[in-house]
C-alpha cells in the first residue's frame, strides 16, 4: 500500500511539474512575441528613414548630374523628374528643393508623408 501511495504521489508530483513546465513555455513564447513585434516595429521605423535618406541622396545626385551635364543646377525637382529619371512616391514622401541659383548646390529635405 506504501508503494502504492509513492507512485501516486510520484505522478502528481509529475503532472505538476509538466504543467508548471508548460506555463513556463508560454510565457516564454509570449516574451518571445513581444521581443519580436517590438523589434520588428523599430526596424520598420529605420527602414523608412534610411528610405528617406536614400531618396534625399538621389535627388542630390541628380541634381549634381545636372551640373555636370549642362553647367546649372535645375529649378525644381520636376525638371530632375522629366529629364533625369527620377521617381518619386509623392504619397509616401514630400521633397522639399530650395534652388539658391544656378551654380549653388540646392537645398533638398525629403520629409515621409505619414498615413
Amino acid at each position: 500500500m506504501a508503494r502504492m501511495q509513492t507512485r501516486g504521489a510520484q505522478h502528481g508530483l509529475i503532472r505538476r511539474l509538466l504543467s508548471s513546465k508548460a506555463l513556463l513555455m508560454a510565457v516564454f513564447v509570449a516574451i518571445l512575441l513581444l521581443v519580436m513585434f517590438f523589434g520588428t516595429t523599430g526596424i520598420s521605423g529605420q527602414v523608412g528613414s534610411n528610405q528617406a535618406q536614400f531618396l534625399t541622396d538621389a535627388v542630390r545626385r541628380s541634381a549634381v548630374q545636372c551640373y555636370a551635364l549642362e553647367g546649372r543646377f535645375p529649378d525644381n525637382v520636376a525638371y530632375l523628374e522629366h529629364n533625369y529619371g527620377l521617381i518619386i512616391d509623392k504619397e509616401r514622401y514630400a521633397v522639399y528643393y530650395e534652388s539658391m541659383g544656378g551654380n549653388i548646390l540646392p537645398q533638398i529635405r525629403v520629409v515621409t508623408i505619414s498615413r
